[in-house]
């Protein structure tokens, strides 16, 4: 699953989970050879994403720690670079969730190196701030490249 998401995140191919999700299976299928169960879990590892991580639990006022789960299947070097860009307003705080929950679940799968690991953070952060997981539930047209400027000439 792991050649999948970096597949995806390289290519810039996981915009198609929102607009052509059919048609990116039947590629990574025929032209790249992927199997249909690695797909399978890449595609239920994106579920959470594709939902907007409506199912994560964030309180804005309480402090977040790590828990010993986290510290256990994440490199600290990932956390600390997270917790960072949170910090730093990089990234939201249901950005945030969705990174540490995502990646986690991708730690309970076996170990991976660190650069790995670095490359689907980097690919998922990406993919959460340009596609916007959430753009397709807001109000507006329903399509992500809607924009709400109003260009009226005075």
């Amino acid at each position: 699953m792991v050649e999948i998401l970096q597949f995806l995140f390289a290519t810039a191919k996981d915009q198609n989970l929102y607009f052509n999700q059919e048609g990116l299976v039947k590629e990574l299928l025929n032209e790249h050879k992927f199997t249909a169960q690695e797909i399978s879990e890449a595609l239920e590892w994106f579920a959470p994403i594709l939902q907007g991580g409506k199912d994560l639990e964030i309180n804005p006022l309480a402090i977040r720690s790590i828990s010993t789960w986290e510290e256990k299947h994440l490199p600290r070097e990932i956390i600390r670079q997270i917790l960072e860009w949170e910090q730093s307003k990089t990234i939201s705080l249901i950005e945030r969730e969705i990174l540490l929950d995502r990646l986690g679940e991708l730690g309970l799968d076996g170990e991976f190196e660190d650069d790995e690991m670095q490359l689907i953070l980097e690919g998922l952060t990406y993919h959460l701030q340009h596609y916007k997981y959430n753009l397709l539930n807001s109000s507006g047209s329903g399509s992500a490249y809607y924009c709400s400027n109003n260009f009226t000439i005075h």
